[in-house]
């Protein structure tokens, strides 16, 4: 289970901890570079009070602590001094656990060397060297090299232990200061993260009482901090298209429920009167045909029914191939050739035979016939229907026209919902079951076009457009 809390705590202390390891790595760098450099200070000084212990006697040096000085300055405790030929003159006494690196006069000055031998601790070791005048009494005094001047070698050591006592210590003080200010820091987040968190248990909350009952209510963004505005706008506007998802869905329901019941009831009523008593042959066929009508009305419904159905879930995908719309458009007007002839109404298409389209033919053809079929019903006798297409900006545009009684204005804009009928009664006179437009807008829209209507006393213009895929 993932906690968006804990992921907040847990990036803020590596954030955190990545800081304070760097502080460290500083601290304990910064504290052992001042400790050696403190240390090669101390020890360059103590190679030159051990230097000014020699004296000259007879033109070569002499190691003399013996003899009283007071401006001498106290000897090292670890200390060397040779010659150029390698000759100890002097050293501090008491064994060392560590061998003294080579040196010779004329090595670079001072050089610092860190000993590090196979047990115990380290030692850092500062080697000068220097060249001292031979006649200049009894005083040893540095001189450049090539008049009477004598080489000397002088070495001090010191032992780590103290620096690395330090750096340990250190090292132990950061790790106690670091744990202790990221568990502060772990405990601090633990609650900055819960207070940032609760605008979101407001919105769950809020949510909570959201129901299908009652989808009118709305989160109020001002109430919110202003980061959160972005996600209240859109969980507003899902509950406005969840709200009108489940207004469509119970007019749907309520609108199928009464466009079945009426011909159902008219159904059912028709064969209990034939039940009452034995009818003559002429009667019964007679009303059979008029419940053949009724079940065939009940069926176009249905039928209807299913294809959106299917097509608002997604299972009803049209395939694209090269279509042509003008053997469409023919196939339709023959198929409905014998209604046409009885309202005398004229078709008239004018397609280029090599014009096409990419579409689903049997999809595209359903959307043709129901447009033309509802020209040709509500036309007037006599009238006529005209399909024309062709591209217009890359697009295909198939218009059907009619000189029929029209559409109001105010009606045009809701012709395209279920089950909506300008004029009822005359819906019911020409059998139209209020899903034909319904279907072709469902069609078009599922082949990324559009359809529209335009609309005046003198007929109807219906235009589909088809995107050139």
């Amino acid at each position: 289970m993932h906690s968006l809390r804990l992921k907040l705590i847990l990036g803020f202390l590596l954030v955190l901890a990545a800081v304070i390891a760097g502080f460290d790595v500083f601290v304990y760098t910064a504290q052992r570079h001042a400790l050696m450099h403190a240390l090669d200070g101390r020890l360059f000084a103590a190679t030159q009070a051990a230097a000014r212990y020699l004296e000259i006697e007879s033109g070569q040096p002499v190691f003399d602590p013996a003899r009283e000085n007071s401006a001498r300055p106290p000897l090292p405790r670890v200390f060397r001094i040779m010659d150029e030929k390698g000759n100890i003159l002097g050293q501090s006494p008491g064994p060392i656990s560590f061998s003294w690196p080579t040196a010779k006069a004329g090595d670079p000055n001072p050089r610092r060397t860190t000993i590090r031998p196979d047990r115990g601790v380290n030692w850092r070791i500062s080697t000068w060297t220097e060249r001292l005048e031979t006649d200049a009494g009894n005083s040893a005094k540095a001189r450049p090299e090539g008049e009477a001047s004598i080489g000397i070698v002088v070495q001090c050591a010191e032992s780590l232990a103290f620096s690395a006592k330090e750096l340990r210590e250190l090292s132990s003080l950061l790790a106690l200061v670091s744990l202790a200010a990221i568990l502060i820091a772990g405990g601090g987040s633990y609650m900055l993260a819960g207070k940032a968190l609760r605008p979101i248990r407001r919105v769950t909350a809020a949510l909570e009482t959201v129901s299908e009952t009652n989808l009118d209510q709305r989160l109020d963004p001002s109430s919110f901090d202003v980061e959160l505005h972005p996600l209240i706008t859109r969980l507003n506007a899902a509950l406005d298209r969840l709200e009108k998802g489940f207004q469509r869905e119970r007019q749907f329901t309520a609108d199928a429920s009464h466009e079945l019941r009426t011909p159902l009831a008219a159904l059912l009523s028709a064969i209990e009167v034939l039940l009452r008593r034995p009818r003559p042959e002429a009667e019964l066929i007679e009303a059979h045909r008029d419940n053949e009508k009724t079940a065939r009305s009940m069926q176009a419904v249905v039928e209807g029914l299913l294809l959106l159905a299917r097509m608002d879930a997604g299972k009803a995908a049209p395939a694209r191939e090269s279509v042509a719309p003008a053997a469409l458009v023919e196939d339709v007007f023959s198929s409905i050739g014998i209604e046409t002839a009885a309202k005398s109404v004229r078709l008239v298409q004018i397609i280029d035979p090599a014009f096409r389209v990419q579409a689903d033919p049997a999809q595209l053809r359903l959307a043709l016939l129901n447009l033309i079929d509802n020209a040709v019903r509500y036309n007037r006798p006599g009238g006529h229907v005209s399909v024309e297409a062709g591209r217009t900006g890359g697009d295909a545009v198939i218009e059907i026209r009619d000189t029929g009684i029209g559409i109001p204005r105010e009606n045009q804009p809701r012709v395209f919902e279920r089950f909506y009928r300008v004029d009822p009664s005359r819906a019911e006179a020409t059998g139209g079951c209020g899903l034909g437009l319904s279907i072709v807008r469902k069609i078009i829209e599922g082949h990324g076009g559009r359809v529209s209507v335009s609309s005046g006393p003198e007929g109807s213009v219906f235009t589909i457009v088809l995107p050139d895929a």
